[in-house]
C-alpha cells in the first residue's frame, strides 16, 4: 500500500502475522491480535481480519475526514467466549505522554512542527508495557455481542496545550488539607485512598501526601484520573529522611530553606563547614545565601569554594542558577559579572530551547497515567525559561503546565521525598 502524503503527514502500513503496523510521521501504532488469534483474508481496503474461540476481530483505517483507527471484537459463535483483547504497541519519534485510563484515554506524541493528539473516543483503554490494550482483561462475550475501539487523530500547533476534558478537575495536585471540588453530575465519583464528601455541584475530595487514582463512573464506564497532595517545600527540604540520605552540599542547600527557624542556623553552619570543603554547586549556592542573608562568617570561604567548582562544573542549568542567584542574593558583584560574561553561553543553552522542547522535558503539564514524574531539574529550568516568556500570548497556558508538573513532582516527593529533586525545586522558590 503506497504512503498517504496529505496533510496528515504520510502513513506507512505494514501488515504481518499478529497484526498491522500504521507508522505516522510521529511513531508507530503497531495493533496486533495475540495467539490463538488467526488471520483472515480481507478483501476491502484498510480493513483487517482475525478470528478466535468464534469471535471475528476487525481493524479499520480511516483516512478522511480524520484519520481515525477502529478496532472491534464480535462473537460470532452460539457461546460465551472469552478472548485475549487485542493490544497496541507505541513507538513515538519524540516525546509522548500517555493517558490510560480505562474509559478515557489520550495519548500526545510531539512532532518538530506539530502536537498530535490520539484520544479515544470508544473502548477502554488498559496501560501495558511500551503501549496499552484495547480493552478490558479477561473479554467475555456474549453470543452477538461486539465491543468496539474507536481513536481519532488530531493536530495542534507545536506551542498550543490542547485542553483536557472538561470533566477532568483542573486542579487536581494540591497542598495537603485542602479540598479538591469535583463537579460530576452525570457521573460518581470513588477512590480506594481518598474520602470524598458530596456537595450540592458535586464532591470535595481529600488526601493524605502523594499521588491518588480517583475513578469516575458514568454511562461511558469508569475512568481513573490521577490527583495528589503535597507538603511545603521547606518541610520536604528539612525532613530527616531527606537530610540523612543527602550529601554535605546537597544538606547545606536544603538547609537554606529554613533559616529563619530556630535552631536551623547551627544546623548550616556545620553542613557548610563539612560542604565546603569538597564544595560542588550546591554548597556555593548554599555559602551565596548564608553570607548574605545570615551573620555565619564563610564570605571568604564561599568565594575560594565559588572558583572551584565554576571552573569544574559541567551543567549549564546549575551554572545558570550560580549566575542567576549570585545577582538576586547580591552575592559579590564582580565575581558574579565576570561569571556572567563567561556564563551567558550557559543560560543561552536553557533559555534558547523552544517552547515545545522545553514542555517536553515536564510532559506538557497534562494528565498522564505514567508513574514517571518530571526531574525536579526539569520542572526548574522550566520555570526560569517560563519568566522569560511573560510577554507571550501563551504564557498563561504554558505557567499552567509548569505549574502542575511541579506540583506533580511535590505530591511524588511527598510521600517518596529524593533529596537532588527537593534541591532544583529550590532553586526556583521564593525561599531562595
Amino acid at each position: 500500500m503506497q504512503p498517504d502524503d496529505r496533510e496528515f503527514g504520510p502513513i506507512v502500513v505494514t501488515d504481518h502475522a499478529r497484526g498491522v503496523g500504521f507508522a505516522f510521521p510521529e511513531g508507530t501504532w503497531d495493533i496486533r491480535f495475540p495467539s490463538p488469534w488467526r488471520a483472515v483474508a480481507s478483501e476491502e481496503e484498510d480493513l483487517w481480519r482475525w478470528t478466535a474461540a468464534g469471535c471475528v476481530g476487525r481493524i479499520r483505517l480511516r483516512r478522511q475526514p480524520r484519520i481515525q483507527l477502529e478496532v472491534d471484537v464480535t462473537n460470532s459463535g452460539s457461546d460465551v467466549a472469552q478472548v485475549e483483547p487485542p493490544l497496541v504497541a507505541l513507538s513515538p519519534t519524540g516525546t509522548q505522554v500517555p493517558w490510560f485510563g480505562g474509559a478515557a484515554g489520550e495519548v500526545l506524541q510531539t512532532l518538530p512542527d506539530a502536537t498530535v493528539l490520539w484520544r479515544q473516543h470508544r473502548g477502554s483503554c488498559v496501560a501495558r508495557s511500551a503501549g496499552f490494550q484495547l480493552f478490558a482483561d479477561p473479554l467475555l462475550l456474549r453470543p452477538g455481542q461486539s465491543v468496539s475501539a474507536l481513536w481519532r487523530r488530531n493536530l495542534a500547533p507545536p506551542a498550543s496545550l490542547v485542553p483536557e476534558p472538561e470533566w477532568v478537575p483542573r486542579r487536581r495536585y494540591l497542598p495537603i488539607g485542602e479540598a479538591m471540588e469535583v463537579e460530576h453530575a452525570d457521573s460518581a465519583v470513588s477512590g480506594a485512598s481518598v474520602h470524598i464528601e458530596s456537595t450540592t455541584a458535586g464532591s470535595e475530595v481529600a488526601g493524605d501526601a502523594g499521588l491518588h487514582l480517583l475513578s469516575f463512573l458514568d454511562a461511558r464506564g469508569t475512568a481513573t484520573v490521577e490527583v495528589g497532595w503535597f507538603a511545603p517545600l521547606e518541610e520536604l527540604a528539612t525532613s530527616p529522611a531527606v537530610l540523612t540520605e543527602a550529601d554535605p552540599n546537597l544538606v547545606a542547600w536544603l538547609l537554606t530553606a529554613a533559616v529563619d527557624a530556630a535552631g536551623s542556623l547551627d544546623d548550616l553552619d556545620t553542613a557548610l563547614g563539612e560542604a565546603l570543603e569538597t564544595p560542588s554547586a550546591w554548597g556555593v549556592l548554599a555559602g551565596m545565601r548564608a553570607a548574605t542573608s545570615t551573620d555565619l562568617p564563610v564570605a571568604a570561604e564561599v568565594r575560594r569554594a565559588a572558583r572551584v567548582v565554576w571552573e569544574a562544573e559541567p551543567d549549564p542549568g546549575l551554572r545558570m542558577v550560580l549566575i542567576t542567584h549570585g545577582l538576586l542574593c547580591g552575592w559579590e558583584p564582580e565575581v558574579v559579572q565576570g561569571w556572567l560574561a563567561a556564563g551567558s553561553s550557559h543560560i543561552d543553552q536553557v533559555m534558547s530551547a523552544t517552547p515545545q522542547e522545553m514542555l517536553a522535558l515536564i510532559g506538557f503539564g497534562r494528565i498522564t497515567s505514567s508513574t514517571t514524574v518530571p526531574a525536579g531539574r526539569s520542572v526548574a529550568l522550566a520555570g526560569a525559561w517560563l519568566a522569560a516568556c511573560a510577554e507571550s500570548v501563551m504564557a498563561a497556558e504554558w505557567e499552567h503546565a509548569v505549574d502542575v508538573s511541579r506540583r506533580r513532582l511535590m505530591c511524588a516527593l511527598s510521600s517518596a521525598p529524593r533529596a537532588i529533586d527537593i534541591a532544583w525545586l529550590l532553586t526556583h522558590s521564593p525561599l531562595s
